[in-house]
């Protein structure tokens, strides 16, 4: 083999670096991709494989060092990155800032553990011995991150209590990235002095340490606030479901002191009839019926869907605004009860809001939900809505002031969790929200 082709094969080598960066920073994505997996992944394939050969090409005839080169790939990287993924700036630039902490680490120990052997390289690029260290140190950080890239940051990206913090904390795995590239060394024969090589073998190693335990520290921390906010959120049904068990009692103590007395009154009417005193009588059956227990309004044979209905029914009474109900579900839901209560009440909570602004007369809404097979599972929130509303590209409308819109975002996550389709109307100053959720049964 000519030097010249070794060379190149030594550039390509190295420069493979780019293929498990690349995955580990769509791995955490993978369910955000504008375009099929299968599509993605033969893509990427072909695009990596053009830019290691064009980079290789470039660093032969113009013996330019590698992290040189790997500058520009790396901007041409993540621009193609950004277009693909269909998630917000902040998490997809986490993601790919992530990625690049991870990888950043492989040249830095690879040069300070093959450092002797190194010495007198005048390229500018690994020895092949060194670039197989490097993939082989990858595919190892690739291994010990596999949970975290493939299940906690998914998770994380998931969350909507944290949508605030992708923002800026994407600027740590940059941050951390700079200065690692910063730090490595440029000439094995810098790592050759003194004590600098078991110093930053050292270092490097807790640096890969110290990355995996914050990426943890911050998965559990979040865990934690997501545990915390379900327990509010069961919290919140429970006294839903508390409230709605205090009006049975109610009710079921009303019906049975009305039956009790209820032989009282028939003598009372017998006696009046009997007498012919009519005037009388109609006075005594209209009174009789002012004083009569209220009807109790069951909306559904589930006990935590009709404490919410129940909820919501009240609150609508109280802003002037009519519900239309129709919640025709099974005693067992086929989704948790959690799941589904937050659904509707998201939505309904939205649609209370959009017509306390309206007339009276306008101040409408519409529900309707029932199982539309054994596993499919459907429900729809129809209000009225007065100004304009601007869909985004995910579907969900664009909230008008800094912090709306998260109930939506809630309820499209649920739907995104059980597969289902979510679409969202807004015809005729009507804003209609139709989902189908698939149901393992």
């Amino acid at each position: 083999m000519s030097m010249t082709h070794e060379l190149a094969l030594r550039y390509a080598v190295e420069l493979s670096l780019f293929i498990p960066a690349v995955m580990f920073a769509v791995i955490p994505v993978a369910g955000y991709l504008r375009v099929r997996q299968s599509v993605a992944l033969c893509s990427s394939a072909l695009i990596m494989a053009v830019m290691i050969l064009a980079g290789s090409y470039f660093g032969v005839h113009n013996r330019i060092r590698v992290r040189i080169i790997a500058v520009p790939l790396a901007a041409a990287v993540f621009m193609l990155y950004m277009l693909t993924v269909d998630a917000e700036a902040g998490k997809k630039l986490f993601c790919f800032s992530n990625a690049l902490m991870i990888c950043v680490i492989c040249p830095m120990y690879t040069i300070t553990l093959n450092a002797p052997s190194e010495l007198g390289n005048a390229y500018g690029v690994f020895t092949f011995s060194s670039g197989i260290i490097s993939l082989s140190v990858s595919i190892l950080l690739g291994a010990i991150f596999f949970r975290t890239l493939t299940v906690k940051i998914p998770t994380l990206l998931k969350e909507d209590s944290i949508r605030d913090i992708w923002r800026c904390m994407f600027l740590v795995p940059l941050g951390m990235s700079g200065l690692i590239y910063w730090m490595t060394p440029v000439s094995p024969a810098v790592v050759m002095t003194g004590r600098v090589r078991p110093v930053l073998l050292a270092l490097v190693t807790l640096v890969a340490g110290g990355i995996f335990l914050l990426l943890h520290v911050f998965w559990w921390a979040v865990s934690r606030l997501t545990e915390r906010a379900e327990l509010q959120q069961e919290n919140t049904l429970l006294s839903m479901e508390s409230k709605r068990y205090t009006e049975l009692r109610k009710y079921m103590d009303e019906t049975r002191e009305m039956r009790h007395d209820f032989r009282q009154h028939v003598f009372v009417i017998a006696s009046l009839a009997d007498g012919g005193k009519i005037p009388e009588l109609r006075a005594y059956v209209s009174q009789l019926a002012e004083n009569s227990v209220k009807s109790y309004r069951s909306f559904c044979a589930n006990g935590a869907v009709d404490a919410v209905a129940s909820h919501y029914d009240r609150l609508a009474e109280s802003q002037g605004a009519s519900v239309s109900w129709r919640l025709e579900l099974p005693h067992e839901l086929p989704i948790t009860e959690p799941e589904y209560c937050a659904m509707l009440g998201n939505l309904l909570e939205n649609a209370l809001e959009a017509v306390r602004v309206l007339p009276a007369e306008s101040r409408q809404v519409k529900v309707i939900s029932s199982m539309l097979s054994d596993a499919m599972l459907g429900l729809s929130v129809d209000n009225n809505f007065a100004g304009n509303i601007t869909l985004g590209r995910n579907g969900l409308p664009v909230p008008a002031r800094e912090g709306h819109g998260l109930g939506l975002l809630s309820v499209m996550n649920t739907v995104n969790h059980y597969g289902g389709n979510m679409d969202i109307n807004t015809a005729g100053n009507v804003f209609s929200v139709s989902i189908i959720l698939y149901c393992n049964t």
